[in-house]
């Protein structure tokens, strides 16, 4: 980084390197519907979610013997800046499981008119807080409505 003669700092080159981002997903997913009577229908579903992924150590070049422009001279000394990125892998690191169930049914009231009703838990562990923090938790839905068909 270099300062011209206002003062405004400007940046000439820069480095790269590459890392490998790995991950490995599972799901696994089981529904079930019975037509208990010609008006009513039971369904439910157990749905089952593994997620791991992780960026391998990111190790930069070293270009201190770069950080000195002596062609131009500019003074462009960046000794005192760190290129260190020792903690970028731990944030991309995440590692979930998801539980979750639910139940429900549908009743046809008329040709044209079905009550629903559901009701849903799930249950969310999370063994690497990541961009968001631990979002370890578990939750239920209870719905019912209406459906009207045209």
């Amino acid at each position: 980084m270099a300062r011209d003669s206002v003062g405004d700092a400007r940046h000439y080159g820069s480095m790269y390197t590459m890392a490998d981002y790995k991950s490995k997903v599972h799901n696994i997913y089981f529904n079930a519907n019975y037509a208990a009577t010609e008006k009513m229908r039971l369904f439910g579903t157990v749905t089952y979610n593994m997620a791991e992924a992780a960026l391998d150590e990111v190790l930069m070049p070293d270009v201190s013997d770069k950080l000195v422009n002596p062609v131009y001279d500019l003074g462009v000394d960046l000794t005192h800046t760190n290129f260190d990125f020792e903690e970028m892998s731990t944030y991309s690191d995440f590692d979930y499981k998801m539980l979750s169930f639910q139940l429900g049914l549908s009743y046809k009231i008329t040709p044209t008119l079905t009550f629903t009703a559901d009701g849903k838990y799930a249950d969310l562990t999370d063994d690497a807080g990541y961009v968001f923090g631990n979002e370890t938790g578990s939750f239920y839905v209870i719905r019912s409505g209406f459906k009207v068909d045209f």
